[in-house]
C-alpha cells in the first residue's frame, strides 16, 4: 500500500500523485462513459490542462482530493474528495468517480465514500457534507443513500449535457447522523 492515507476493506486511500495524472485519471476524463453524468468531460483534457488543475489542488487550503486504490491489486481506480470546505460553516462538497469501469457498481465507491465522509467529520470537524448528482444517475443516488446521505431538495433543469436538461439532485449527510448508524 503505497503512501496509504486511510484503509477501508476494498481500497485505500492516498494522496494524488503527479504520475497518476499520465496514467488512469487521463483516460477517464476524456472517456464519455465515465464522465456521461459528470461536468468532467465538458472540454477534452490534455495533460497541460489536468497538471495545472493538479497544482492547484494540492496547493489548496479548501480542497482534499484523495486516489482511491484497490488493495488487492494497488490499482488507482478513481478519485474522492472534499471541496470548498468552508472552514467557518464547517461543511464541504462531496465529489466522486470511479473510473475504472471494472470496479463500478461493486460497492467501491460507497466504501470510499463513508471512508471520506468519516475524515470530514473525526479530522476535519466538519458538521456536514453535501453533493450534487444527476437525477437520471441512479446507481451513484442509491449508493449516496446507502452512505447515510439523504436528499434535501431538486434543482431542476440544472445540469446540461448530452443534448439536453437533468435535474439535480441535491443531498447531505449530517455529523449527528453520521454517528448516528
Amino acid at each position: 500500500m503505497k503512501a496509504c492515507f486511510i484503509k477501508g476493506n476494498k481500497l485505500y486511500l492516498r494522496g494524488l500523485f503527479k504520475e497518476d495524472l499520465r496514467g488512469n485519471m487521463f483516460h477517464w476524463a476524456n472517456d464519455p462513459e465515465v464522465t456521461h453524468y459528470m461536468y468532467m468531460g465538458l472540454r477534452p483534457n490534455n495533460l497541460e490542462l489536468m497538471e495545472e488543475e493538479y497544482h492547484q489542488l494540492i496547493h489548496s487550503e479548501k480542497d482534499v482530493v484523495f486516489a482511491i486504490i484497490d488493495k488487492k491489486n494497488d490499482v488507482h481506480i478513481g478519485n474522492a474528495g472534499l471541496y470548498a470546505v468552508n472552514w467557518v460553516a464547517r461543511c464541504a462538497e462531496y465529489r466522486i468517480v470511479i473510473g475504472e469501469k471494472k470496479y463500478q457498481n461493486k460497492g467501491y465507491g460507497t466504501e470510499a465514500t463513508k471512508l471520506v465522509v468519516r475524515y470530514a467529520f473525526d479530522k476535519l470537524n466538519l458538521n456536514k457534507v453535501f453533493l450534487g448528482v444527476n437525477a437520471d444517475n441512479k446507481a451513484a443516488v442509491k449508493a449516496y443513500k446507502k452512505a447515510g446521505f439523504v436528499q434535501e431538495g431538486v434543482l431542476r433543469q440544472e445540469i446540461y449535457r448530452n443534448g439536453k436538461y437533468y435535474d439535480a439532485i441535491c443531498m447531505s449527510i449530517l455529523r449527528k447522523e453520521f454517528y448516528a448508524k
